[in-house]
Formats: structure tokens, C-alpha cells, sequence
């Protein structure tokens, strides 16, 4: 199992470049795999699930999605998936900024359509399921431009194809005027209490994204959120699903992977640069994430 496709909810990353800011996304979540962390990041996301299932949270509702159902993340939006028990999972999916339609230009396409997604004043439906109006459009024109950004076949069309940059941007806007078709951009809510804690909980995740690899307390991410310990820790579980230290644990054991794969350090280096001090504590922990130890964990990715 490669570690792109079980670390893609782990948001570190880069989406695309700077000409291009667009990347795809293959997902592959086995059996024994548990929870994806929350999550957010400025782009928009668009997927399907091509076999399986799992449950996805967004903007903090539950939903169970199945094969061939379609999954649209607005930017900014928080977001995780949990394993189904016993349950296989295997999705496809493009993330991209909204720079790619145009954002920057201020025109009557973007002021109308593109911008109030941007900033919020707009919203996606986040699933929409097979039968829907519009679902088999939208999945036949999502997989034309999976297709286009597969990265193996990127270089190659960009050289024997003249207008391939053109074509990318056709399919997107193209799926974008049947979302707006189809009623699956809808005008947000005013401010509400979700509204406000979906603000606090991306300061406390960034926060914790920025300092994993230090040693800090319950006590200290409540200060920084100006909550008491009591009341941050009943918040956090609320709003991610888990307490605030399996969180924190299960993001360093993410990156403590994502170290095993990438580089030869040793077992308990990749720990110990990652947040756990304990090198027995973290075997335990990754086992109990991954099913396997540190270093077969290794051995499989890079099979």
C-alpha cells in the first residue's frame, strides 16, 4: 500500500503547482484501516466514490457514501472520514483552487459563480447520490478530467497536445455550470453557532499542525482557544469526533508514517521527530493505528 493513498487526508500537502494548482487523488482505504483525521484546506475538493464505503463528515454532518456517489468539499470546509466496520474503500478525486476558474479576475462569471464560493457566501451539497438529477453528467465529466490530470500521462499530453492546459479548464467550468444547474450550490446560512466553532476548531488544528513534533498539553490548547480545560475538551469532541489527544496522537503517528516511507531514518528517529517520546508508547500507538509495526508498516509501502 502506497503511503499517498492512506495519508491523502493528512493535509500537509501541496495541491498541484503554481501554473497548475490541480492534483488527483487516488484513495484507497482497506478493511482494517480506522478514522481520517479532520481536515481543511483552501481548495475545493470533488471525488467519487468508485467502490465501498465510508462515512464522511462535513461541515460537521454525517454521511454515509457508497459507490458511485459524488462528494463535494467547498474551500474551507472541515472535514473527515471514518472506516465502516469491516468495510473496503476506494475513491478518485481532483483538489484544486479556485484560481483555476478565474478567481483573481474580477468578471461577472467569477463575481456571480466562483467568488462567493471562495469566501463562503456560497456552499456545495456535499454528496449527491446516484439517481440524482444531474449525477450522471457530473460523474461522466469528472472522470474525463481525472483522466486529463492523471500525473503519470500529464507530461506526455502537455507535449503532444496542443490546447491539453484549455481542455482541463473546459471540463472544469463544464462541471461547475452543471452544479449550478442542478441545484448543488446553495447559498449559505447566516452566522450560527456550528459557523463559529468550525473558526475556532481550524485556529486549534492549525495550531496543532504547526506545533505536533512539541510537547504541549490539554491545558495549553485551551489557552490558546481562551476556553477552560473543561469546557475545550467537551468542545473538541464534540465538533472532531474524538477526544483532543487521540486527535494530536493520531495526526503524529500520520506524519511519523509518512516519515518511514520517505526517508531511511531510524524507527525510533521518525518518533521521536514526530512527537512521541515514549518509543514503546508509539509502538503500541502504531500498531494499534496501522495494524502492523513501524517496520513492516515500511517494508509494505515500499513493496
Amino acid at each position: 500500500m502506497k503511503e499517498e493513498e492512506i495519508s491523502r487526508f493528512k493535509e500537509r500537502a501541496d495541491h498541484g503547482d503554481v501554473l497548475m494548482p490541480i492534483r488527483r487523488y487516488r484513495c484507497i482505504v482497506p478493511n482494517t484501516y480506522q478514522d481520517l483525521s479532520l481536515h481543511w484546506h483552501e481548495e475545493a475538493e470533488i471525488g467519487w466514490i468508485e467502490d465501498g464505503e465510508i462515512d464522511y463528515v462535513i461541515d460537521f454532518q454525517s454521511y454515509r457514501v457508497k459507490k458511485g456517489d459524488l462528494i463535494l468539499i467547498a474551500p474551507r470546509v472541515l472535514h473527515a472520514a471514518h472506516a465502516v466496520a469491516g468495510k473496503g474503500m476506494i475513491s478518485d478525486s481532483l483538489v484544486f483552487h479556485l484560481d483555476m476558474l478565474g478567481y483573481q479576475t474580477p468578471d461577472a462569471c467569477t463575481i456571480r459563480y466562483i467568488s462567493p464560493l471562495q469566501n463562503g457566501k456560497y456552499r456545495f451539497v456535499p454528496v449527491v447520490r446516484c439517481g440524482q438529477p444531474g449525477h450522471e453528467e457530473l460523474i461522466e465529466c469528472l472522470r474525463e478530467l481525472l483522466d486529463r490530470v492523471q500525473p503519470k500521462d500529464a507530461e506526455k499530453r502537455r507535449e503532444e497536445e496542443t490546447g491539453e492546459e484549455l481542455h482541463r479548464k473546459e471540463l472544469l467550468f463544464r462541471f461547475f455550470r452543471l452544479l449550478y444547474q442542478h441545484g448543488y450550490v446553495v447559498r449559505n446560512g447566516g452566522e450560527s453557532e456550528d459557523s463559529g466553532a468550525a473558526e475556532k476548531m481550524k485556529q486549534v488544528l492549525t495550531y496543532i499542525r504547526s506545533h505536533y513534533a512539541e510537547p504541549f498539553t490539554v491545558g495549553q490548547l485551551a489557552d490558546f482557544c481562551h476556553f477552560s480545560e473543561t469546557y475545550f475538551m467537551s468542545f473538541f469532541k464534540r465538533y472532531a469526533g474524538m477526544t483532543c489527544m487521540e486527535y494530536v496522537n493520531q495526526y503524529r503517528l500520520s506524519r511519523a508514517a509518512r516519515t518511514l516511507v520517505q526517508t531511511d531514518r531510524p524507527v525510533t528517529e521518525a518518533a521521536l521527530e514526530n512527537g512521541f517520546r515514549n518509543i514503546s508508547y508509539f509502538n503500541r500507538q502504531f500498531r494499534r493505528q496501522y495494524g502492523t509495526t513501524p517496520r513492516e508498516y515500511r517494508k509494505a509501502a515500499r513493496q
